[in-house]
């Protein structure tokens, strides 16, 4: 999956004072990249994931998906994209308390209506890719931060997305269950898939293809 950002602008009003949380970024990344835009806290790069994985509009400019206008799409079309096409990983998670890691990988199949048995199958061979079959039916308080990341992943890759986007993937995990994760996002993306990831750490940042780099909303060399 291509993306093509053409000079985004996302503004808030806070307190009569606008706040211009992204101020005209233009970013292309192509299909099968492995792209990390890195930048401190506030410097817009969550805004910004949140615009790349249409969970958010922008003020201003246009954003393109394998050359289809975002801003163009009815809302039917954008829940496809998320659920089908996009796989989100997040640094806290994200993970249902109350279920299993089963349960949780099949959520995203479950809105898609594939049927109980065969969902079943997907969502433990993608806990089975993750070195995590035998964890299947324990709750995400009976896992480690790097076993519940895992199984976020899991849930992301489920549905066979053609991206996947993470934000701070590894930001509350140790250095050892961090470096599995990049390993991870690596090898995912050696079997095609576009990822593009968010993060503060610059380390974590060198393990992409390519690094950009964002600061109070703009794009930076």
């Amino acid at each position: 999956m291509s993306i093509r950002a053409e000079n985004l602008c996302k503004h808030y009003q806070v307190g009569g004072v606008t706040v211009r949380a992204l101020d005209g970024i233009s970013l292309d990344i192509e299909d099968g990249e492995y792209v990390t835009i890195v930048g401190t806290s506030g410097s817009g790069k969550s805004t910004l994931m949140n615009i790349l994985g249409c969970l958010d509009t922008p003020t201003a400019g246009r954003y393109f998906l394998d050359e289809r206008e975002v801003g163009l799409l009815a809302d039917k079309e954008l829940s496809e994209i998320r659920s089908r096409r996009i796989g989100f990983i997040f640094q806290s998670f994200n993970l249902i308390s109350g279920l299993t890691a089963l349960e949780n990988v099949e959520l995203p199949l479950l809105y898609r209506k594939i049927p109980k048995r065969k969902r079943g199958d997907i969502a433990l061979a993608a806990l089975e890719s993750m070195g995590l079959s035998d964890r299947a039916l324990h709750r995400p308080t009976e896992l480690s931060g790097g076993q519940q990341q895992r199984v976020a992943i899991a849930r992301a890759i489920a549905a066979d997305p053609q991206m996947i986007l993470a934000d701070e993937p590894c930001g509350n995990l140790d250095s050892r269950s961090g470096a599995e994760v990049l390993d991870i996002l690596e090898t995912l993306n050696k079997d095609g898939k576009t990822i593009v990831m968010i993060t503060h750490n610059e380390d974590t940042a060198k393990k992409a293809q390519r690094l950009v780099r964002i600061s109070d909303g703009r794009l930076i060399q």
